[in-house]
């Protein structure tokens, strides 16, 4: 019997790569920067804003409280870090936001840097009227291709792939201007993503994992199958972003990039809308069984962690010697 062959391209590979590091992130952000954001809040007496939630930030509590104490924290002026007492909280958040995992990160008045990828870039070159998934996509492409960044959405720029793009730029959207079958021989995995794309995404690799004491793969060959079998381009349908916005106009229009399909495939729709779309809410509307299949699947994870931490606080009592009545 022939080995099947898993092909990994640059899509297949991308998507590998950004899911590998959207769980690792929220973990990140669920942890040590909700607990900064906290910190850095409670000093300036900020309160979490009201406003959409974006990118993955709805899927629980904890994700949902980091976002709008960032989005509130994102417009303080940068004046007021002075009266910041925790400084090892500021600190910390600075060196994330000004992480380039995000672009080319451009300090102004504010507390934190705004960050600048290709996709940013295209949209400050082109004028509005011009704004086109075709027209943007090419020009991210150009962008990255004469530069050195190797952000999450340069790589994708890099690909030229809209959907891609599309889906990348939603996963950074905060910090951003199953296998079956049984015998038979094992799979062969052919790794045919650009040189380019690998070298700029070994960067990311390298720099994700020293911010973060993390262990994301690295974009090789030997890691082909890892990036196959993380990539599932079945979950990024109805990931939505706002990706620039026209205030030439009353109301403002929000200028949005998502991913939908059309005749089998996933394809890139553009749309302009007066109010910010966020994932949950194009997926509601336009995947409405895949937006409930998607809320019973976060409030599963949501139980499974609360069992986990029951688990392990009532280890650990045991281990120090608590009674049993101590660990229920």
């Amino acid at each position: 019997m022939d080995r099947p062959i898993y092909r990994v391209d640059n899509q297949t590979f991308l998507l590998g790569l950004d899911e590998e590091y959207r769980w690792r992130m929220k973990n990140q952000e669920r942890t040590g920067l909700l607990h900064c954001a906290r910190k850095l809040s409670t000093d300036l007496q900020v309160k979490p804003t009201a406003r959409p939630v974006e990118g993955y930030y709805g899927e629980d509590a904890e994700l949902t409280e980091y976002f709008l104490l960032m989005r509130a924290l994102q417009d303080v002026p940068g004046k007021r870090a002075g009266e910041v007492r925790e400084t090892a909280a500021l600190e910390r958040l600075r060196q994330v936001t000004s992480s380039r995992l995000y672009g080319c990160r451009v300090w102004g008045p504010k507390l934190f840097p705004a960050g600048v990828d290709p996709l940013s870039e295209a949209l400050i070159q082109t004028p509005v009227g011009e704004w086109s998934i075709a027209n943007l996509t090419s020009r991210a492409y150009e962008i990255a291709k004469d530069g050195d960044d190797y952000s999450l959405v340069a790589l994708a720029a890099l690909a030229r792939d809209a959907v891609v793009l599309t889906a990348l730029r939603e996963t950074v959207v905060l910090y951003a201007l199953a296998v079956g079958g049984a015998g038979g021989p094992p799979p062969e995995y052919v790794w045919d993503v650009d040189p380019e794309l690998a070298a700029r995404a070994a960067k990311f690799v390298e720099t994700f994992n020293a911010l973060f004491d993390e262990t994301l793969p690295a974009p090789t060959a030997e890691n082909a199958a890892y990036f196959f079998h993380s990539a599932k381009p079945y979950e990024i349908r109805g990931r939505c972003v706002r990706i620039g916005f026209n205030d030439a106009l009353a109301p403002i229009l929000h200028y949005h990039w998502a991913i939908n399909r059309a005749s089998g495939k996933l394809v890139a729709e553009e749309f302009w809308d007066t109010e910010i779309w966020t994932t949950d809410r194009y997926k509601e509307d336009r995947f409405p069984e895949d937006h409930r299949l998607m809320l019973e699947q976060r409030e599963w994870e949501r139980e499974s962690r609360l069992r986990r931490e029951r688990l392990d606080a009532k280890q650990k009592a045991r281990e120090n010697g608590e009674p049993p009545e101590a660990q229920s």
